[in-house]
């Protein structure tokens, strides 16, 4: 006997909406296992949303450019039962309920309510998930004079930061600031509105809440890696014979996840409420890409148990991938610190902002080559310029100066690299 079973979205982060770019199915299409449903654009990439059995599509309930959220129904899927696991199905998944051809609308009306009714006398809690619920209580916001704005107006994360910056900005309605109107600059000649991507618009958010809720210091420093650029053109052509470009990125990866092993403290999460410090004892190095649509940041695993060669493979593949939006969730999940480099884009300094929730960031600019007096006379050193910001509620200045001392003496020291 067939039956139905409701496609939920799952596997992204719990409270925050994601936009509903592309539906690959139509109505009565059938479908296979793994068969891309829909195209979901993240904070941080485009993915496609498989189909965990293989079916029949029935009623879709979304459409371009609508917004979900965890849990929300994407389309119902009539399976046979004889396909569908055992026991009770796991939190999040898709849940099967016997076919009803007569009634099919009833399916997903029973599921949850399409309005919030404003006299039902529920308050705020009913239409927030535990963790949005979690996070309004850590702010002190009382749910109850939330606007939603997810599906069927469930309360969302960034409502709450948008219910803060709005009591902020109270008895500031005056102000351009408060009501974000801009002037009408085609008064002053030639303009053109270019549309914001859904990248662009989440990363910029989450900048902006990363840099007004942790107090950013950035400890400035050089290191010399004459010796290792020697070492690194030295292996070039025989890396190159394997496919794979060598590029200083892949020491500096390397390097850093041996530096986080001996200060733990950059490798750790402190929690929302400021009481407790995770320390992480993997060793997992965000690269900052960019690409068309966006900052993206792709994680490498286990840094400290790969070879030069297997980190610079994989950070070409991660890179391609961030670059043609095919990043998995999973591959941009759970870094322990993030590098951002503008490699040979100019600049000796920057500030890079914080990746919450880790609680530093480490900043490349453009080699300088620079003439030294030497006993033997005039000899040019390659200086790589370092950027590091942290969380100072968690990392003092001495902190600091001690992490980028001996990732300066890893980088300058090359054998401690290649031997380690």
């Amino acid at each position: 006997m067939d039956t139905l079973a409701e496609i939920r979205v799952t596997d992204i982060e719990d409270g925050e909406p994601v936009d509903v770019v592309e539906v690959l199915v139509r109505q009565g299409d059938r479908v296979e296992a793994e068969q891309p449903l829909v195209a979901l654009e993240t904070d941080k990439a485009l993915v496609e949303f498989p189909s965990p059995h293989a079916g029949q599509v029935g009623k879709i309930s979304v459409q371009p450019g609508d917004k979900v959220a965890l849990g929300d129904l994407l389309l119902v899927l009539e399976v046979q039962a004889a396909s569908l696991p055992d026991g009770p199905p796991a939190a999040g998944a898709d849940v099967p309920k016997p076919a009803v051809p007569e009634q099919p609308e009833q399916a997903e009306d029973t599921v949850e309510p399409l309005a919030r009714p404003a006299d039902s006398g529920r308050t705020g809690r009913d239409y927030a998930s535990p963790g949005v619920y979690r996070y309004a209580r850590e702010l002190g916001v009382e749910l109850d004079g939330v606007q939603g704005s997810g599906r069927h107006s469930r309360i969302l994360k960034q409502d709450i930061r948008q219910h803060v910056r709005s009591r902020l900005h109270k008895g500031d309605a005056g102000s351009q600031a408060a009501s974000g109107a801009l002037p009408d600059f085609s008064g002053y000649g030639e303009t053109e509105v270019r549309p914001v991507t859904g990248v662009q618009r989440r990363t910029a958010q989450n900048l902006l809440d990363s840099w007004r809720s942790i107090p950013h210091v950035t400890h400035f420093d050089q290191a010399d890696v004459t010796g290792l650029e020697r070492y690194r053109r030295q292996l070039g052509d025989v890396v190159q014979a394997q496919g794979v470009r060598l590029t200083p990125l892949a020491f500096v990866i390397k390097a850093l996840a041996a530096t986080l092993a001996r200060y733990p403290l950059f490798n750790a999460s402190l929690d929302p409420a400021g009481e407790q410090l995770v320390l992480k004892k993997f060793f997992h190095i965000g690269i900052a890409v960019d690409t068309p649509h966006g900052l993206l940041v792709p994680v490498l695993r286990d840094v400290e148990r790969k070879t030069l060669v297997q980190v610079a493979r994989e950070l070409e593949e991660l890179a391609a991938k961030a670059r043609e939006r095919k990043l998995t969730a999973a591959q941009m999940a759970g870094a322990s610190m993030t590098v951002s480099s503008l490699g040979n884009l100019g600049g000796q300094a920057f500030t890079p902002i914080i990746n919450p929730p880790e609680v530093a960031i480490l900043g490349l600019s453009t080699m300088i080559v620079q003439d030294v007096h030497t006993d033997g006379g005039t000899a040019s050193r390659k200086l790589l310029p370092l950027s590091l910001s942290y969380d100072h509620r968690v990392i003092n200045g001495a902190d600091a100066a001690r992490f980028c001392a001996h990732l300066k003496a890893v980088l300058e020291d090359i054998w401690k690299l290649v031997l380690d």
